[in-house]
Parts: structure tokens; C-alpha cells; sequence
């Protein structure tokens, strides 16, 4: 509604939301969550393995699951964007270390507005 507001759209005007988001070149919410997601990885896979949020990656809860599909987690999210990729929990542990390389990898995934997308 903003972004409407920005443009000096009126309510009656009949603008789809990607019209207004490529006349503001904003990018799509699933991509910023998606951008926030690897980067968060990234920082997460640098610091040390006996860290308790780098350990959290690797848990696996115990128990059955309950009836029904099963629910859309972050880590599924990520681990099926990571098969999508080729790569696995410790190939991407490597390349994390190397900030700039990381960065790379992240705006390949989710490049700029300008940079062909």
C-alpha cells in the first residue's frame, strides 16, 4: 500500500503488485526471506562446531511425527534449495569460511534487480 502511495497510484487504479515492485525495483518478499535465509547459513556455518546454533543444523528431533503432511521447516526449505544447488551441509561449511565467496553464492541466488533478473 506504500509503494502505492509512493507512486501516487489511486486506489481505483488497477496496478498488479509486480507492476508496482518493478517500477520500484523492489524485490519480491520470497526473495529478500530467501537472501536473509543464505546469509543467515553463511554466518551461522562460520563460527565454531561446538557452537549450540551451528549444533541446532544437525539436530534431529526423536519421536514419531504426528498424522498428516509433513509441515514446510526452515531446514527443509534449505536442505531442498541445497540439493537444488549440488551441494551439501560440508561443501557449503567450506565455502561459508570464505566471506567473500559466500557473498558470491548468496547474490547468485538472489541477484539485484539490475543484474539480470
Amino acid at each position: 500500500m506504500y509503494l502505492r502511495g509512493i507512486l501516487r497510484m489511486k486506489w481505483h487504479d488497477k496496478v498488479r503488485n509486480e507492476e508496482v515492485w518493478r517500477r520500484t525495483r523492489q524485490k519480491l518478499v520470497e526473495e529478500e526471506i530467501g537472501m536473509r535465509r543464505w546469509r543467515q547459513i553463511g554466518r551461522t556455518l562460520r563460527k565454531p562446531h561446538k557452537n549450540i546454533i551451528r549444533q541446532a543444523l544437525q539436530w534431529n528431533p526423536r519421536g514419531n511425527r504426528g498424522k498428516g503432511r509433513p509441515r514446510e521447516t526452515w531446514k527443509r526449505c534449505v536442505e531442498r534449495e541445497m540439493t537444488m544447488m549440488g551441494k551439501g551441509w560440508s561443501q557449503l561449511g567450506k565455502l561459508a569460511q570464505d566471506w567473500s565467496g559466500w557473498h558470491l553464492l548468496v547474490r547468485g541466488l538472489y541477484p539485484a534487480k539490475g543484474e539480470g533478473h
